[in-house]
């Protein structure tokens, strides 16, 4: 082993952890996948909707259809509303971050204007 090689252990924990990053990176373009596709379905069937809703509901099959239509549409709801919280989870660092340091500059503002006088 040279001098200047990192240890064995930092070697394997930093694979470990690239491994892990484009893991995450894999997940994150399926989703996106995902919510583009539920986004798509979601257009077509509030349009299949819409021209079985205008042609009327008094036949069996037509109500039946738009009762599967009405059951798919609430599953890609919740599938793009788990987009927004996942959306949610990555600004709420910022905002926090934001709010922290904000209140730190009034702060200091505060005390130096107070100061000042």
């Amino acid at each position: 082993m040279t001098k200047n090689a990192p240890p064995v252990d930092e070697t394997i924990e930093f694979d470990r952890e690239i491994a892990e990053l484009e893991q995450a990176i894999v997940d994150l373009k399926q989703r996106q996948v995902d919510i583009q596709l539920a986004a798509r379905e979601q257009v077509v069937l509030q349009r299949q909707r819409n021209e079985l809703t205008h042609q009327g509901s008094k036949h069996p099959e037509v109500k039946q259809e738009l009762e599967l239509i009405r059951s798919r549409l609430e599953q890609l709801d919740i599938t793009l509303e788990s987009r927004l919280l996942n959306e949610w989870k990555l600004m709420w660092e910022p905002f926090w971050q934001a709010v922290r340091f904000g209140g730190l500059g009034m702060a200091i503002g505060w005390f130096i204007s107070t100061w000042g006088r």
